[in-house]
């Protein structure tokens, strides 16, 4: 058997795939400690949250790196409803149109800040002449 390895954690060796027993040394034995989470400073965090609401999916929460650009959070959205990126737009809390070149820095987006997707739509302010 190959050792187990426990993200946080120090490596500790397997028993022996055979059973016997052997002997160990001090200098063989590994103690494992727990790590624990350091807090971090408010708005600090390597990873803001999300909320991405529709008009006609369910509400969907994103866990992206900070500095990451929207262009991936899009792609992930629209890969994930099947959805052409191109046949919905993505708007800020505000109402404003978000850029896919965008961070979430420049676009004004903070930890729990919500994009809505809607339908995109081109025209329907003219007449309709038959």
């Amino acid at each position: 058997m190959s050792s187990i390895t426990e993200v946080g954690h120090e490596e500790a060796e397997a028993p022996p795939e055979s059973g016997r027993e052997t002997a160990t040394t001090a200098e063989d034995e590994v103690t494992l400690k727990p790590v624990k989470p350091e807090a971090a400073a408010e708005g600090n965090s390597a990873y803001i949250n999300i909320k991405v609401t529709s008009q006609i999916f369910p509400d969907v929460i994103v866990r992206a790196k900070r500095g990451v650009l929207l262009q991936c959070v899009m792609d992930m959205y629209c890969g994930k409803h099947s959805l052409k990126p191109n046949a919905v737009v993505f708007l800020d809390e505000e109402g404003k149109n978000m850029r896919a070149s965008q961070t979430e820095e420049e676009a004004g987006l903070d930890d729990g800040h919500s994009i809505s997707v809607n339908i995109a739509q081109l025209g329907g302010s003219g007449r309709y002449s038959a």
